[in-house]
């Protein structure tokens, strides 16, 4: 087809009637959906602000050994994200019945809040014993983690397809997320007492008793209706495993997207695990986990407040421009933390991160949606646990990346493990890794959206509507 006609066939589609107003699901579901975000990011905050903090200050684990368990953990990552994704994507008489999504998110959801509590029960106390301890139990975590998170973010642009239901659900889940972040950081210091063993293991028992609530709670929007079994069911065709990965990893908007998205995850696992290191040694407070609440409830305040603000932007000037305005006001609000001490300083700016930041919770399903429309149109397939697992893969890399950049920076910046103070390069060091990292990243995401990514609300539009004229 030359070009002319592709434009002329495209914009009769674009003009004709659309339903992107439609809300075919009720608000109890919608909710019951939305609170995936909850879990997904309590059990993700819970993980990342404490895992190397226990390891490194508690159990005394040398921290290489440490960034040794985050690279096997990547291998791993790399493997398992992508593999999921696949496989779930395929269909029999067994997913026409119980659906895709709905087996994959059952079978695993409740395991991964085990597996939390489990990273800090270790039963053992030499080096060898505590690092495979948790080589093992953070990867049985990840493969739980990486399915349900899968089959959740899978099944958003399958079961919601209007731009109002996707808003609308992507809002829900933005505060429920946020929400999510903030308790994984309250809660657990409120229950740890420093240096007392057991209170870790009774902090990490009432994460995963939340989480096996919500969890819970989240089965009814999980469910697959008829109608999505049906058409899931239909789609049976589907190409080898390197075959569509290729397909996926030469789209342009994916590969910005999946930067995008890695860069948030970064930011988040690099700046959740520094926390309790700048209550202790920047702002050198008498009541590190105190401060850590505060911080928090900062975060989660200014957050809830701006999503309003960021679904209005999306929807007026479309998820593009919504996701390059909050990387870059990040990126900007990051700059106070190379400097400051103070605490009441710090407070106020991870409040304005909680505005920046809330615009990727908020932009986040709807933009992977898109992306997600366009793979589509290119492939005639519907393919979203494959698509939203090598999404995974990126966000879950990041940990990596946490891992070896606190080795190297702690052990280049001569850290002291356990120690009252810090010497100034380790101060340095410390600012590095909660803000210099993250906001180098978060600010090249903003110029890759800015220069690579085109998918304009027009660009959208004729999308969905091209969707709807082929009844995918």
């Amino acid at each position: 087809m030359d070009k002319s006609k592709e434009n002329t066939e495209n914009s009769k589609i674009s003009n004709k009637p659309s339903d992107t107003n439609n809300l075919k699901y009720s608000f109890s579901i919608h909710l019951s959906y939305g609170l995936g975000g909850f879990v997904i990011h309590f059990l993700a905050a819970a993980l990342a602000v404490r895992i190397i903090f226990f390891y490194e200050n508690v159990l005394l684990l040398d921290i290489v050994l440490i960034g040794i368990v985050f690279v096997f953990f990547g291998f791993w990552n790399m493997i398992n994200d992508p593999l999921i994704g696949y496989f779930s994507d395929k269909t029999s008489r067994f997913t026409q019945r119980w659906g895709r999504r709905f087996p994959w998110f059952i079978t695993t959801v409740f395991p991964c809040c085990v597996f939390y509590l489990l990273i800090y029960i270790v039963p053992f106390r030499d080096t060898l014993g505590m690092f495979l301890w948790l080589l093992v139990i953070l990867c049985a975590f990840e493969f739980t983690f990486s399915a349900f998170n899968t089959s959740h973010l899978a099944l958003f642009p399958e079961k919601f397809r209007t731009d109002k239901e996707r808003m609308r659900v992507a809002g829900i889940s933005t505060i429920s997320g946020q929400i999510g972040i903030a308790m994984g950081i309250i809660i657990p210091p409120l229950l740890i007492e420093p240096n007392n063993l057991n209170s870790y293991i009774y902090a990490a028992s009432v994460v995963m008793l939340i989480g096996l609530i919500f969890a819970a709670l989240m089965i009814p929007g999980m469910k697959e209706d008829a109608e999505l079994r049906s058409l899931a069911y239909e789609q049976v065709e589907r190409g080898s495993f390197l075959q569509t990965l290729k397909i996926a990893l030469r789209q342009k908007n994916f590969n910005v997207y999946l930067y995008v998205y890695f860069a948030h995850s970064i930011m988040t696992v690099m700046m959740l695990a520094s926390i309790p290191f700048w209550t202790v040694y920047i702002v050198e407070s008498d009541s590190p986990t105190l401060i850590e609440a505060i911080l928090a409830a900062s975060f989660l305040i200014a957050g809830i407040f701006s999503v309003p603000l960021w679904v209005k932007i999306g929807r007026k000037f479309g998820n593009r421009k919504g996701f390059m305005y909050g990387t870059l006001l990040t990126s900007i609000f990051f700059i106070p933390l190379l400097f400051i001490s103070d605490i009441f300083l710090t407070i106020i700016t991870i409040g304005a991160l909680g505005v920046g930041i809330g615009a990727i919770w908020t932009l986040i399903p709807p933009c992977l949606s898109d992306v997600i429309d366009e793979s589509v149109i290119l492939t005639n397939k519907r393919q979203e646990a494959f698509y939203t697992g090598i999404r995974t893969f990126f966000g879950r890399f990041a940990i990596v990346i946490q891992g070896i950049a606190f080795a190297l920076i702690h052990t280049l910046t001569f850290y002291k493990p356990g120690a009252k103070t810090q010497a100034p390069l380790a101060l340095l060091g410390i600012r590095i890794l909660m803000a210099g990292v993250p906001m180098i990243f978060y600010f090249i995401a903003f110029l890759a959206m800015r220069i690579f990514y085109d998918l304009t609300p027009e660009r959208v539009q004729v999308n969905q509507n091209l969707l709807r004229e082929r009844g995918i």
